[in-house]
Parts: C-alpha cells; structure tokens; sequence
C-alpha cells in the first residue's frame, strides 16, 4: 500500500486565505450594491406614487365669480325755488332833536328862624317827709286780725313808715308803732301788718305813712 503524504506549506495556506478574503469582500459588495440599488428604486417608486398621487387628489380651481349687476342710481334733479320778493323796507326817518329846555333857577326861600324849644319843667320838690299811702298806693291789704288776740279780746292801733322801691313795692324794713297792745300780744299783730305790706301796690320811689286800728267791733 502506498502511503500518500500531502504536504500543507506555508505558501499554500497563504493563497487560500487571500483568495478567501477577496471572494468575501466581492460578496458583500455586491451584496450591499443589490441591496442599495433595490432600495433606492423603492424609494423613488414610492416618491412617484405619493406624487401623482397628490396631483391627482387635487380638485379643479373654482369658476370665477359672476360680476354683481351695475346698479344705476336715479337723479332727480329739484326744480329751482321761485324767486323770492323782496320785502318793502321803508326809508329810516331821523327824527329832528327837541329844543333843549331852558335851565329852570330854582330859588329858594331862606327858612324862618324856629323857635327854640321850652325848657323842660323842673322836677316837682320831693316830700320832705312821709306821705300818706292811701293816695298814693293802688293796692292796699288789709292785715289779718290775729286769732290769739280776738280770742282773748286785745285790741289796739299800730302806725307803719316804709319806702316803695322802683317797683312801687316795699322796699327795706318798714318802722312800726304800736299803740295799746300788751307787749305778749305785739309779736302777733306786727307779723300780721308786715304779711298786708308784701302785697302793697305804691308809686315808686315814696317815703309812705299809714294807721293801722284793730277794733273788735269791726272784726
């Protein structure tokens, strides 16, 4: 039997794998050359279809709007107003100044010398001591009988000098006195004559007198 040796040199591998690696590269460039060329030419495809397409989706334009109709507008033409007459204005009349009145001089009268005035008449001469009050009081008041007194029978007189103020009233404290009455009774008829003074109506300004008689035949 023969043995058959076969030899792997390095020159032999080396070949190999070159023409390995050529028939790889041819491969895949040709294999990216179809895949490029078929790419493209779908894409272009598709680029047409979208085209034509969108040219034939597209509506035809609109007709061009109808002109509205001409509106002609009437004139009327306005008959001119008739002339208008002329009011009548008669002439202005200047009438011719009046004469000026002559200057009237008044002449007046030197007035009379008036009469002086009378002297007023000097004050009548104030009394020059109390006068009496029955004719110069319009309102006298009759005092008040004491109870105590005509119970018990006491009677007697009292003289009374007082003043009247502006007023015609009693003015400050008048002087009393007092005639046949008990000195236990006096107190009683003094308060009963000062309450009948308070309502006394005189003329003003007076120095009055008056008596005053408690009788029991009278009360």
């Amino acid at each position: 039997m023969t043995n058959t040796v076969y030899g792997y040199g390095p020159g032999r591998a080396g070949g190999r794998r070159a023409t390995g690696l050529v028939s790889v590269v041819v491969f895949h460039a040709v294999l990216i050359y179809a895949l490029i060329s078929g790419l493209a030419q779908d894409a272009v495809k598709k680029i047409q279809q979208k085209v034509e397409v969108s040219i034939i989706s597209e509506p035809p334009p609109p007709p061009p709007p109808t002109p509205p109709p001409k509106v002609e507008k009437i004139i009327t033409r306005k008959a001119p107003p008739p002339p208008q007459a002329k009011a009548y204005v008669p002439p202005v009349e200047h009438p011719q100044p009046a004469p000026a009145p002559a200057a009237i001089v008044a002449t007046t009268a030197d007035p009379a010398p008036q009469a002086p005035a009378p002297a007023p008449a000097p004050p009548a001469p104030a009394p020059s001591g109390p006068v009496s009050a029955k004719g110069n009081c319009a309102h006298i008041q009759p005092p008040v009988y004491p109870d105590k007194a005509m119970d018990d029978g006491i009677g007697g007189a009292v003289d009374i000098t007082f003043t009247t103020g502006p007023d015609g009233k009693l003015s400050g404290t008048p002087e009393l006195t007092i005639k046949g009455i008990p000195a236990s009774y006096q107190r009683y008829f003094r308060a009963a004559v000062l309450n009948a003074l308070q309502a006394y109506t005189c003329n003003p300004d007076l120095q009055l007198k008056q008596h005053i008689a408690f009788n029991l035949s009278d009360s």
